[in-house]
């Protein structure tokens, strides 16, 4: 006797530790949406099978691969419309959180920009979007969180806004950058805001991170890691006893298996094959 699977519909919508932030996952076999609208803008990725939208008026699919990109307020409909079912993950960003983000980002004030197109097809963007979903369903710093969504929305707004605007070009900003290199290598255990760092130099926050990539060579989210991780590399080289959950936590890591992930990534190693070979190395001299 044949057995036939039966596939089931799963999804799941949380808040984020960012104000005015959701995200939403779903696996879709045959669930519809009716006729709604958010009060915010959602950033949606679809990641496999297809869907398929009214909006505005128009029915629309919504590819493997593709963006769906729909502004406050817009009615739409969403249905699954391929057999192998539809999969998708939505970022949605509260339509009173856009007006702050626009300040961080430096916005030139021609009102709050909307999306152009609701179907929007970008390779590049994938990644971005990605680093920031990911960054909010686990415990990571502030820092990276809203450097992460300032890169997101100000990429989105250049590519697909209703009105086209560049940023203001990142200039060199030397002694603002070497204040802030300074503040987070003294605070590197610290969850340090992008606004705290702000206005510790008087820089819009999108400018400070752009200058910053440019003379650094990463962004501060990524440089306070690395100083990070590089402080407590040097505590493991110590062979001082200390356990590796009590470097984890002394270093500003939210515990061992937050360090060993990112220690692995970094140095090629656990943080305990690393102690153990200094160990071994001591014992022999």
């Amino acid at each position: 006797m044949k057995i036939m699977s039966m596939q089931t519909d799963s999804a799941r919508l949380w808040k984020t530790n960012l104000p005015g932030i959701e995200l939403f996952e779903a696996r879709l076999q045959q669930h519809q949406f009716g006729k709604h609208f958010h009060a915010a803008y959602t950033i949606g990725f679809n990641e496999s099978g297809q869907g398929r939208c009214q909006y505005h008026g128009e029915n629309r699919v919504l590819g493997s691969g593709s963006f769906n990109l729909i502004n406050p307020g817009d009615i739409h409909t969403g249905q699954v419309a391929s057999p192998t079912g539809w999969s998708f993950r939505n970022i949605y960003i509260e339509f009173s959180q856009i007006e702050p983000l626009l300040a961080q980002l430096d916005w030139p004030g021609q009102g709050i920009p909307y999306f152009k197109e609701p179907i929007f097809q970008k390779s590049s963007l994938q990644p971005i979007f990605y680093n920031l979903f990911y960054s909010l369903t686990v415990p990571n710093s502030r820092l990276k969180q809203q450097s992460l969504l300032l890169n997101l929305l100000s990429t989105l707004f250049q590519l697909n806004a209703e009105h086209s605007v560049s940023v203001r070009p990142a200039k060199p900003e030397s002694k603002a950058v070497a204040h802030v290199r300074r503040y987070l290598e003294n605070r590197y255990t610290e969850n340090v805001s992008l606004d705290e760092l702000a206005q510790l130099v008087n820089l819009s926050p999108y400018y400070l991170i752009r200058c910053f990539r440019q003379q650094v060579g990463c962004a501060p989210h990524q440089y306070q890691s690395h100083w990070q991780l590089a402080q407590a590399k040097r505590a493991l080289g110590q062979n001082s006893g200390q356990s590796l959950a009590a470097i984890a936590t002394s270093h500003g890591f939210y515990d061992q298996s937050h360090f060993n992930r990112a220690f692995k990534k970094t140095y090629g190693v656990t943080p305990g094959q690393y102690q153990k070979g200094n160990s071994v190395q001591y014992g022999l001299a």
